[in-house]
């Protein structure tokens, strides 16, 4: 990815550095995808800033530099959904324990459950690993749910395959 972007003034949010979804161009490659990002007048305002060229006007010959923050590639094409649809496949025949092997963790999820925020450490490990990734990775959440949907169209397909 180059370190210049381009977007068109129609997706700008009307507050500066607000948060927001943007469909943008790597000037260098010319690659289009949508990400969520930071978005200032200001570079000071933002801890990674990147220029952004805001084009405007019929013929897009109006322009002026903003600068953005790159928080998450929302754009799912790419992840690697034959490694999701994978992973997913096999997980069908193994454990879906998980070990941390922390004692800090576990000491922290068990006072969780203790002071009854959350009735299991399972539960609260399940809740708090999900808001994590929601919050942090939404594009890998949005593929792999992609992929569930698909596997759970074909039980036969899988059936079949487990067989062979």
């Amino acid at each position: 990815m180059s370190s210049h972007y381009i977007t068109s003034a129609d997706h700008l949010p009307e507050e500066s550095q607000a948060e927001t979804t943007l469909q943008i161009t790597d000037a260098k490659t010319k690659r289009i995808f949508e990400a969520r990002v930071r978005i200032a007048q200001d570079p000071d305002e933002l801890t990674d800033p990147e220029p952004v060229t805001v084009v405007a006007g019929p013929h897009e010959n109006v322009s002026e530099t903003r600068y953005i923050e790159l928080l998450d590639e929302t754009d799912t094409s790419g992840f690697d959904r034959e490694l999701l649809t994978q992973l997913a496949t096999e997980q069908e025949t193994r454990s879906n324990i998980l070990n941390t092997r922390s004692d800090d963790l576990s000491v922290l999820l068990r006072y969780l459950v203790e002071t009854g925020e959350y009735e299991s450490t399972a539960n609260a490990l399940r809740e708090i690993a999900f808001s994590y990734l929601a919050a942090e990775h939404p594009a890998l959440i949005d593929t792999y749910a992609e992929v569930r949907e698909e596997l759970d169209d074909d039980p036969l397909g899988r059936a079949l395959e487990q067989r062979e």
